[in-house]
């Protein structure tokens, strides 16, 4: 009887909590296919319609809509937009491979002094808030010239990937026969050789979780792209949102929803097609890390 009583209390919870999950899910499909009137109702669009999802890919700036009484410019085409978050992003997740699997591969094969502090630091250097990396990041961009520009945002991203990226595939390398590198070795090939031909394909697994957790990352980015952009031609998708919110309110919750709807397909759909490699990865760097 305790035992069906403690099930019940568990399964009650997990009901509530994919309903604290579904509803917000649910509010952002219902109303992006919904017509102007029918966005604030609760129940599905009686008469559904893509109008929304045409708007914001093809909405020119001077598009106004009416708030309190007063006529306010509403969001332009999110293909820009997308077209920036989808140019930092994959540039994020191209460089964190680069360093983070060579700064691994180093921490996990060679011994020197100094290893396990430098081990340690990679790790503590991601416990810190992004927000804290807001100040000394803006006065580099700065003084590089990359302040205002998605070169300059991009690279602001890599000081909280790599750092957690290098610290998952350092796991995963170390669970790597170092005999298969040898054996390569002793065939001719270099130590540089052997990195790229035997090391790298046997973490595939690993790197494809870097490049997700890398490429989610940057691409729901807010903060580093809110101080770092100044120029609308540059935001990306998560600032862009900001465009449909005058004063706390929602000025087009039709459009909004599209554009949140879009912006997070994307990761989604990546994240399922690859969901094997990815737990595949996840679990090889936690049990070797």
């Amino acid at each position: 009887m305790r035992r069906k009583k403690k099930n019940g209390w568990i399964i009650s919870f997990a009901l509530l909590l994919l309903l604290w999950i579904f509803i917000p899910i649910y509010w952002v499909l219902k109303t992006s296919f919904a017509p102007e009137e029918e966005v604030w109702g609760m129940g599905l669009p009686r008469n559904p319609t893509l109008q929304n999802f045409r708007d914001i890919f093809t909405m020119g700036q001077g598009s106004m809509a009416e708030v309190t009484g007063a006529m306010l410019s509403i969001s332009p085409t999110i293909v820009t937009p997308l077209g920036n978050t989808l140019f930092v992003a994959v540039l994020a997740v191209f460089l964190t491979m680069l360093v983070s699997s060579i700064a691994a591969f180093n921490l996990s094969r060679f011994a020197y002094r100094g290893k396990q502090v430098v081990s340690s630091y990679i790790l503590f250097a991601y416990v810190f808030p992004p927000f804290i990396l807001m100040v000394p990041i803006t006065v580099m961009m700065r003084r590089l010239g990359l302040y205002d520009s998605l070169w300059g945002l991009m690279l602001a991203h890599l000081a909280y990937t790599i750092p957690f990226a290098t610290y998952m595939l350092r796991g995963y390398f170390l669970g790597i026969p170092q005999e298969l590198e040898e054996a390569a070795q002793v065939d001719g090939c270099s130590r540089f050789h052997s990195f790229i031909r035997i090391t790298l394909p046997l973490a595939a697994p690993g790197l494809v979780t870097v490049a997700i957790f890398s490429f989610v990352l940057s691409w729901g980015d807010v903060i580093f792209a809110t101080v770092l952009l100044n120029t609308q031609e540059r935001y990306t998708l998560p600032i862009h949102i900001g465009f449909f919110l005058w004063g706390g309110e929602i000025i087009d919750p039709g459009r909004l929803a599209a554009t949140a709807l879009v912006a997070g397909l994307i990761p989604a759909v990546l994240y399922i097609a690859i969901q094997r490699f990815v737990q595949m990865g996840l679990v090889a760097g936690a049990v070797k890390g």
